[in-house]
Formats: C-alpha cells, structure tokens, sequence
C-alpha cells in the first residue's frame, strides 16, 4: 500500500502510548487531543460537504440565487435577533455579529495540538538528561516476560545498570561535575515541567473559549448545567442562536438592492452539545491534571514522602526491620529523584511486579556494600552510588575535603551492555571487578 513516509510515522507515534508518561499525561495528550480532533473532522464534514446554513428568501429568489444568498451569509458576518425584539432600522446598530462558526474547525484542531505539544517537548527533550528512561523501560519490558533464572539475571542486571546510572551525578576527586548543578533533578524538574505545562494550557483552554465564543464561557456552562439539573426547558441563546439575519446587496444594472434574510444553522444545535460536553471534560481533566501536578511536585520535593514511595515496595520483613532513617538514606543517597522517577515509569508501563523486584534488588546491593565495609557496625554504610564519591574515612583513612575523593566517578552512564553476561562472566560479577588503582592509599595523603 502507498502511504506518505513522515506522515505515517508521525501517525503511528501519535496513536501509540507513550512509555515515558503517566495516566494523567496519557489523558491529557491522546484522549483530550483525540477527542478535540475527532469532533473537528466531524463538524467540517457537515460544514464542508453537508449543508451548514439555509436561509428563507424572497419569492423573486430562482435557483442559483438562493444558493448565493446561503453561501454568502455563511461567509459573511451574521447577527442574532431575539424574536421578542424588532430589527434594528438602522444598519449600524446591528453589531452583534456571529462569525465564530466558520472557524469551529480549525479551532478544535488547533487546541487538539495544543494538548499534545507538551508530550511532544518532553519526548524530545528527556533523551537529553543524564538518565535514558526509554532505553531502560525498554529493557525493563524484558524482565516482564522472563521467567525463573533468566527473570533473576535480568532483574540484577537492571539494578546494577540502575545504581551505575545514577552515579554520574557525583563529583570528582577535582571536584569537577559531569552533570548539571541539580545533579539528580534535571529529569524531574524537566518531568514537572511538562505537568505544569499541562496545568498552564488547561486554563489557557478556558480563555480562547471565552475569547471564541464571544461570551463568558465558563458562565454560559453553568447556566447550561443548572438548567438541566432542574429540568428546565432547553432554551436558544446568543451564544449558539438557531436563527440569524444577514444582509446582503444585489447590483441589478445601476442599483444596488440590499436585502435581509433569516438564515437558520443547523449545527449551531450539534455546537451546543459539543461545547457544553467540551465544558464537562475540560473541567475533569483540569482537577485530575492540577491534583496529580501538586502531589507529583510535593512527593519528589521531599526525601521523607520519596522514601514512603519506596517502603511501598521493599519486602514486609525487611520494611519492619529498616528504620526511618535508614529508608530516608536510602531513598536520598540511593534513589535520587531522578531514580524514583524511573522506577514510577517501571511500575506505571511495565508491572508492579517488576518494580517490586527491582527495587528490592537495588537495596540488596545497597545492604551488601553496607555489610562489606563495616562488618561490626549497625549504622548503614554508604550507598553504591556514594562510595565513588566520598572520602572512605568509616575505613580509618583521613577525612579529605568535599572537592577530593578516593575513588573514581563515572563521566557518563555506562552502557546497558557492561552487564551482559557473554559466557565469561556473571552478570554482576563486572562489578567486582572495578578497578582500584587510582584509589589513594591513607600514606599518600
């Protein structure tokens, strides 16, 4: 089958859900936009190929004339009338014209992209952060079909690719950053943005209605609202009139001949609904979007709610044994933002199953580096990711300042394929292996 290359791709991206987004992205990028498209295609199918508007002309109208009087008044700018008021004699006193529902489709296309463009940005721009959540959620969907062994290499295998990840987000021994000042923020802080873009275009939404349709829109959807909770009568009003009038002139010969005629838009009645729906929807999705920003930006502004996010998933014995400090260490030294993040991408598209894994896996090896380096003490050691940048001083070595450090730190993310097992060595067993030869010994010092 022929098809246009780009478009099809752009398509095929469109409809298919996100991997880096939560429920709430997903409501606000494909259901709202798909929605505004869907009723856009509809409306210009009836405005474009239908008959949008036919007007009641004079007797003297053959034909062709009164398809040029409905054609024109359906370009031109109308007004409404109330049937209990006269019209206006004079031509300059009929001002309040109706022009908004030539443009009904086009707007609904245009706020259909405004919803999605915020998606649109973070796709492009989280593949630039320290952290690759679309590679590792695609790794990640490894582990959900695997079964027995092969499931427990690949669940070590992401906790260690995990925690070396994250470790890029130290300083050096020169005290030099490879990462951005808000080291273990910058996907986050991008993440949040994206959601308070989202807020911002809900209500952004609310003022090109209420510019478009000429009135308050928020008032005309509460007295829609009110009138249908009380059963009263379903009444015409000047936001979405039936009827309207609309002059025209005639050049006969020398004479121009100016007529008025009542025109009635029959999908000013289907505009109604869809606007009044439109009112309904926009005002879920607001709640829902403002609810899940606030508690998104509260839970990752503080370690302590962080760490609740991770007690949720460590195994029943071991939560009661850990204590509060300990799981606020761990939350803060070991899943950083940017890994509790990851880890809600895991647990929203790949299963909680395989979050619940992971992340017990990732404090095995945070408990093993504990017992590894203080066998005779109770107090936590340092997190994996921690002890490549700070000074081993629990060890006896002489406490050095912030900008030194004993160990090396990764410049970069290492590569998911460091921790494949290719038949000579064991998935993990790469880690033990780290070479020490640029550690300092304590006479250097």
């Amino acid at each position: 089958m022929l098809s246009i290359p780009f478009l099809t791709k752009f398509i095929e991206k469109t409809i298919k859900r996100q991997k880096v987004a939560d429920s709430v992205d997903y409501l606000n990028y494909y259901v709202t936009s798909m929605i505004f498209a869907f009723f856009a295609l509809a409306i210009s199918a009836k405005q474009y190929f239908g008959s949008p508007i036919q007007c009641w002309v004079p007797s003297e109208f053959r034909g062709g004339w009164e398809k040029y009087a409905e054609d024109y008044c359906f370009i031109a700018n109308s007004y409404y009338v109330p049937f209990e008021e006269e019209i206006p004699v004079d031509i300059e006193h009929r001002r309040d014209h109706i022009s908004y529902y030539r443009w009904v489709p086009i707007m609904l296309a245009l706020q259909a992209m405004m919803f999605f463009i915020p998606n649109w940005i973070w796709n492009m721009l989280h593949k630039q952060t320290a952290i690759n959540p679309r590679s590792f959620l695609s790794e990640a969907e490894k582990v959900k079909y695997a079964t027995g062994e092969k499931r427990e290499q690949e669940i070590n295998t992401l906790a260690n690719y995990f925690i070396e990840s994250l470790s890029v987000f130290q300083t050096d021994a020169s005290g030099k950053r490879y990462t951005s000042p808000r080291s273990g923020y910058n996907a986050t802080l991008l993440y949040i943005s994206t959601k308070a873009a989202y807020v911002f275009n809900i209500f952004l939404q609310i003022i090109i209605l209420n510019h478009f349709l000429g009135q308050n829109y928020l008032h005309w959807g509460y007295e829609m609202t009110s009138n249908i909770i009380h059963g009263n009568e379903w009444k015409e009003t000047e936001v979405f009139p039936r009827v309207i009038m609309c002059d025209f002139q005639i050049r006969r010969l020398a004479n121009l001949q100016r007529h008025t005629v009542q025109c009635v838009i029959m999908m000013n009645m289907i505009n109604e609904k869809l606007y009044l729906f439109l009112y309904f929807w926009l005002f879920f999705v607001g709640i829902a979007t403002v609810t899940n920003f606030l508690y998104f930006a509260v839970t990752m502004a503080f370690p302590s709610l962080r760490a609740k996010q991770v007690l949720l998933n460590i195994y029943t014995d071991r939560n009661r044994a850990m204590g509060q400090s300990e799981l606020n260490r761990f939350a803060k030294e070991c899943l950083i933002p940017d890994g509790v993040l990851l880890l809600q991408f895991v647990r929203e598209h790949v299963g909680g199953r395989v979050a619940y894994d992971l992340i017990n896996r990732i404090y095995d090896i945070f408990s093993e580096n504990d017992s590894t380096h203080n066998n005779s003490s109770k107090k936590l050691a340092p997190s994996p990711i921690e002890k490549y940048a700070r000074p081993p001083h629990f060890l006896g070595f002489p406490r050095q300042s912030p900008n030194q450090s004993y160990f090396p730190v990764l410049s970069s993310a290492p590569m998911l394929e460091d921790y494949m097992d290719h038949g000579t060595m064991r998935i993990g067993e790469k880690d033990s292996q780290i070479d020490h030869s640029s550690r300092r010994s304590p006479t250097d010092v």
